[in-house]
């Protein structure tokens, strides 16, 4: 369970990290394209440029699976001080 908690906060403040560059970049984020997506409708699929694009359906979900190894490697290395 300690290994999935680990895991989990490493995913977490690696989403925030991420959400707040993207945004100062003044990339579309999943919040705001749920959003769009509210307030337009399909519309808002013609609205995004190819970087939201990369970024929402490429980008996002790599570094996210490779926050999870990472949090996977802190694990290890968490126990392996402890013994």
């Amino acid at each position: 369970m300690i290994k999935l908690f680990i895991i989990g906060w490493v995913i977490l403040v690696t989403a925030i990290i991420l959400n707040g560059v993207i945004a100062k970049w003044g990339i579309v984020g999943w919040y705001d394209f749920i959003n769009l997506l509210v307030e337009k409708g399909t519309q808002a699929l013609r609205m995004l440029r190819m970087i939201d694009y990369a970024w929402l359906f490429l980008a996002y979900p790599l570094l996210l699976g490779a926050s999870y190894k990472a949090g996977e490697w802190l694990y290890v290395w968490l126990i392996g001080m402890s013994r």
